[in-house]
């Protein structure tokens, strides 16, 4: 555990300031509140409006090398006769960065939270571009390496990987009670006249069993934001690409983002 402070520590003496853990606001700002409300197709047909999940993020510099990040899921399940809510795995985490090269070191824990009804089940289609949040784990931990290629004044790129880590209850019906996920992302931004646009690709693929059974899972997205001096009233659209390798039913998920600036 010293060694993995230690490397932080290192790491984050060569980095540049960003925003971790949610990708869907207005990147590399710093001290951001943002909301986003996604829905998911139901490949089963057995839900409707408004099936989806909420999350709610906010980030804070705590020095220039140093930002704190806490997120809430929040989903809801709208059945025929029923309806179900259900809190996610709360996160906290740390991004390590400085001002001397691109990159960033997130670090995060999210604390067990999330029953296995039928909204944690609408939370996880629904759930894109993050750790896992409606996953029914004892213990998930996480960590990330993000860095960012300018592109031109108004264009950058910004590549992320890592893997979480998630122990599974003892009752948990998977074969492997230890799961590992792969994490990525590639995001390509572009700035001007108001507007910023972005195109992902983001990912979770299992690495383990266990994994599995928590949704491995590949999206392609589209997001529009509109650029206000503190707000960011935003857009996404996105599809999932398992469809494309397994054959199975292609599902859309989209939503609305806003992004509140403070402190700038």
């Amino acid at each position: 555990m010293h060694r993995l402070w230690l490397l932080g520590l290192l790491l984050g003496s060569l980095c540049v300031p960003a925003s971790a853990q949610t990708i869907w606001s207005r990147p590399y700002e710093p001290n951001q509140i943002t909301l986003e409300a996604l829905a998911a197709e139901d490949p089963s047909g057995a839900s409707s409006f408004p099936t989806g999940a909420a999350f709610l993020t906010a980030t804070r510099s705590l020095s220039s090398s140093v930002e704190l990040a806490v997120e809430l899921p929040i989903a809801h399940a709208q059945l025929t006769e029923t309806a179900s809510s259900a809190i996610g795995n709360p996160y906290v985490g740390l991004g390590l960065s400085s001002t001397r090269r691109p990159l960033l070191l997130e670090l995060g824990v999210r604390l067990p939270a999330a029953p296995t009804t039928a909204a944690a089940s609408a939370g996880q289609r629904a759930d894109l571009g993050r750790t896992a949040a409606f996953r029914d784990e004892a213990v998930a931990l996480s960590g990330l390496l993000n860095t960012r290629v300018a592109l031109g004044r108004a264009t950058s790129l910004r590549l992320r990987a890592g893997a979480a880590y998630g122990s599974l209850h003892a009752d948990s019906t998977a074969g492997d009670t230890n799961a590992w996920q792969a994490l990525y992302g590639a995001q390509l931004w572009r700035s001007g006249a108001g507007l910023i646009t972005g195109l992902s690709v983001v990912g979770r693929p299992a690495l383990t069993d266990a994994a599995e059974t928590a949704d491995s899972a590949h999206h392609a997205a589209l997001s529009l934001m509109l650029d206000r001096r503190r707000w960011r009233p935003g857009l996404l659209l996105g599809i999932g690409l398992d469809p494309l390798v397994t054959g199975g039913d292609v599902t859309l998920v989209g939503g609305l983002t806003l992004s509140i600036s403070y402190d700038r």
